[in-house]
Order: structure tokens, then C-alpha cells, then sequence
């Protein structure tokens, strides 16, 4: 007989059951009939191995249900087959489950190859290595960067790119808030390669994601953007040194030629057209050839210094680091402008928050670049009444010192704002374009940067960045 119910097929079994055993115990106590008693007892022992079996129905289904998770295999579903109510609600919940997981991993799927898609159209290459070497990922565009079809371990890349493997196997070398610079040859070609990396812990395991950014283009397009910057200011200031040097020793000269030809006319004469020409016939001309002279010496030796102020920037020395205290080097900066600042009626003051503020530097360059820009405020508000300068020393959100130059003078235009660190660029009359230039050049020997914001007529801020 086939039972619909689950229930009703237990109970009957219950009943069948203990029929069996009440039967079983009568012939036991009350008869001698010992294959009869055998017999039953051989039926008993069926019916509870049935019984099991019947009951353990659920549990199969339940083991089913924790493999199907165990092994990813959401294919399943689970009818209830006429087993009740409860079966049903049973079965129900599971195909709920399972559908869940099936959105789940439709998901998960989707946006792996969304992120996959992503990592391939980066022009940014991009390698992920496990703790062993073993590469997991690589996008096309690092393919392209090394000049590769395919790459299981890093170490495959120890014949072509030796100076990037070394960098990546070394511990701590690159992370994501340093960057190197790798230097490689492909195809004869020179490229120059940012790396990062950045590592992260995934189900225990460690990996290490290395960005690498082809830098060569941008190189050339910023050295030659620089030649061009220097040599329009070079020819600028040597056109301007030698135009009138060449304008004034063309009139030199041809005032002797004129002169020397006028002598020799006369020595050339007889005894009596010989005649002694007056002095004063030359001291008019003789005065312009002095005043000739001395204008090309000028621009001569301005010339000279110009060069020397160029060459000026290719000798600065390595920064001597020292823990400073802010306080006490604005006390010395203090102490040697204070008389000039007091004397073109400035108002001058120093500022450190906190009191106690330290930074790792340079005292000697550090000094010369503050004086620098403190000079050049001081020229920013000659034309000003209420002249005022401050030198304010504080940290950042992360923790970073910033040294703040302000002045309230004429300020900086947009466009010239863009040049104010171009070497030999200058807006004052008789600067020469080299301090800001040297200054910039000094915080990066430090690891900082240094930049200016101004609202002409209003304020100038020049802003030193330590690391």
C-alpha cells in the first residue's frame, strides 16, 4: 500500500509495529510455539530497520540541501511529493535558498566580469602575485607594457626585465604610498615604468597587487615643454645682452674705420697737407667710443652674471637633515629682518602651532628659501600703506608640517603664477628669476613641494609642504 502522507505512513508503521511486539510477547509468555516466536521476531526486526529507513526520509533531504552549498550546485530543486504540509513548507524554504544563491552567484559573476572588464580597458597595467611569485592576474595592458604573451610566475621575467623583478621581490621596496621608477629596455626601445604595489590578506593568503604606468611619453613631452621654457628664456636674455652690444660695436667700429681713414688720407698727403689735426677734432667722437665701451662692458658682465645665476642652479647641495625647532628658526629669520622690515614700516610677525612644532630638515637651506620668499614679499608691498607679512607654521590633517608665506601686496596674475618657477623668470625690474626657482628645487630635495595661491591687490600665499 502506498501512503501519500508521511504522517499517516509513521503512525500506521507505529501501529504495525507494536502489533508485532504485543504479538511477539503473547506467543512468549503464553505459548511454546518457538518458530513462531522466531519467525515474528525476525518480522520485528524489519519493521523497525523500515521504520528507520522511513524517518531518515527528512535527513536526506537536509543532506542533499548542505551538499548541494558544500559543491556550488544550485541545479537542484525540491518537490514535496505528497509527503504533508510540513514537507511541503520544507521543500518550499529550500528552493527559496537555492534560488537566493543562484541570484547571489549571477551576481557575483556579473560583477567579476564587470571589475574583469575594467581591469583589461585600464591603460594601467596591473599584476596580482600570490606570496610565492605565482601570477593570478594580468591585464593587457601590462601584457603590452612588458612585451608579453602570457606569464605564470614573475620569475619568467628575470632574462628581459631583471630591475622589475628585483624591485617587486624586494620586501617593503614599493608600496602604495611611494612610488620607483623602473628603467627597461623592449625592442631596443628605453621605458621608463612607475611601480606601486599594495598588499592584501585574502582568506589568509597573501597577494600583492603591482601597478605599473608608462611614464616614457609624458617624460619627453614634460623635457621638451622644459628645453622650450629655457630656451625661450635664454635667447630672451641674451638677445637682449648681446642686440645692443652688436648695435654698439658696429658704431664703434665704424667710427674708427671713418676716423682711420681720415688719417690716413692725411699721412698720405705732401709735407705741406701734412697738418697736425686738433685734438678737439677727436674728443667729441673719442667720448662716444668711451660711452660705447663701457655700455658693452655693462652688458658684458651682466651677461656673465646671468649665466652664473643660471649655472647657480645645478649646485645645490644635498640637505643635511636635522630635527628643527620651528619656533626657534623663525626666531633666527626674525632676528636678521626684523631692522629692514621695521625700517619700510612692515608689520612683520611669526607664528607656531603648536609652540613646541618640529620638522626634519635642512636648517641652512630651509632658512635660505623662507628669506627668499620673505624678501620677495617684502618688494610685493612697497606700494602698499598697511604693509603686512606673516610667516605661520602649523600641521596638516595628516599630520604634516606646512609653513604658510603671507602678504597683502600687489600679488600674482594668473598667467604668471603658471611661470613664477620657471628658472630665470621674473616679474620684479632687477630680479634675476633664479629664488623661487632654487626654492623649489630645495623642497624637493626634502621630499616637499612648495606652491602659491593670490588674489592680486589682496593676499599671497606661498605654501611650503613637508613630507
Amino acid at each position: 500500500m502506498v501512503f501519500k502522507l508521511f504522517r499517516t505512513g509513521l503512525i500506521f508503521r507505529i501501529l504495525i509495529l507494536a502489533l508485532s511486539i504485543f504479538g511477539f510477547t503473547w506467543l512468549l509468555l503464553q505459548t511454546s510455539y518457538y518458530i513462531s516466536m522466531f519467525t515474528l521476531s525476525c518480522i520485528i526486526f524489519i519493521q523497525v530497520g523500515m521504520l528507520i529507513r522511513y524517518t531518515e526520509r527528512t535527513n536526506v533531504a537536509y543532506s542533499k540541501f548542505l551538499d548541494s552549498i558544500e559543491y556550488d550546485d544550485f541545479s537542484q530543486t525540491y518537490t514535496s511529493r505528497g509527503l504533508g504540509q510540513s514537507f511541503d513548507n520544507l521543500n518550499t524554504q529550500f528552493n527559496r535558498v537555492i534560488q537566493k544563491f543562484q541570484e547571489v552567484r549571477a551576481e557575483k559573476e556579473a560583477q567579476y566580469h564587470y571589475l574583469k572588464t575594467i581591469v583589461q580597458h585600464i591603460d594601467i597595467g596591473l599584476l596580482v602575485l600570490d606570496d610565492t611569485g605565482s601570477v593570478q592576474l594580468i591585464n593587457s595592458a601590462a601584457q603590452k607594457l612588458l612585451n608579453i604573451n602570457h606569464l605564470s610566475h614573475i620569475k619568467q621575467l628575470r632574462d628581459t626585465h631583471q630591475p622589475l623583478v628585483q624591485l617587486i621581490a624586494q620586501e617593503n621596496s614599493i608600496s602604495d604610498k611611494t612610488r620607483e621608477v623602473v628603467k627597461l629596455t623592449m625592442n631596443e626601445e628605453i621605458a621608463h615604468l612607475i611601480v606601486r604595489a599594495t598588499n592584501i590578506t585574502l582568506r589568509s593568503k597573501q597577494f600583492k597587487i603591482v601597478s605599473l604606468q608608462d611614464i616614457q611619453s609624458e617624460l619627453e613631452e614634460k623635457e621638451m615643454e622644459a628645453w622650450q621654457n629655457l630656451i625661450r628664456v635664454l635667447t630672451h636674455e641674451i638677445i637682449n645682452s648681446v642686440t645692443p652690444i652688436a648695435s654698439l660695436s658696429a658704431t664703434v667700429h665704424e667710427d674708427l674705420e671713418y676716423y682711420k681713414k681720415e688719417i690716413e688720407e692725411h699721412q698720405q698727403g705732401t709735407q705741406e697737407e701734412k697738418i697736425r689735426l686738433p685734438a678737439d677734432y677727436f674728443t667729441e667722437s673719442l667720448e662716444d667710443v668711451h660711452q660705447a665701451v663701457r655700455t658693452i662692458q655693462r652688458r658684458s658682465e651682466g651677461l656673465i652674471h646671468f649665466v652664473r645665476d643660471f649655472r647657480n642652479l645645478t649646485k645645490i647641495p644635498l640637505p643635511d637633515l636635522q630635527t628643527l625647532s620651528v619656533k626657534e628658526l623663525f626666531e633666527s629669520i626674525n632676528t636678521l629682518l626684523k631692522e629692514e622690515m621695521k625700517q619700510q614700516g612692515i608689520r612683520f610677525s611669526c607664528q607656531t602651532y603648536p609652540k613646541n612644532l618640529q620638522l626634519i630638515a635642512d636648517p641652512h637651506l630651509l632658512e635660505q628659501v623662507l628669506i627668499n620668499l620673505l624678501k620677495n614679499a617684502t618688494h610685493a608691498v612697497e606700494d602698499k600703506e598697511d604693509k603686512q607679512i606673516s610667516l605661520i607654521a602649523s600641521t596638516d590633517k595628516v599630520g604634516k608640517v606646512v609653513i604658510k608665506v603671507y602678504d597683502n601686496g600687489t600679488g600674482i596674475g594668473e598667467e604668471a603664477k603658471k611661470k613664477v618657477f620657471i628658472p630665470l623668470f621674473t616679474t620684479k625690474k632687477n630680479g634675476s628669476g633664479i629664488g623661487l626657482s632654487l626654492s623649489r628645487q630645495v623642497m624637493r630635495l626634502h621630499g616637499g613641494t612648495i606652491n602659491v595661491n593670490s588674489t592680486p591687490q589682496v593676499e599671497t600665499v606661498f605654501t611650503l609642504r613637508f613630507a
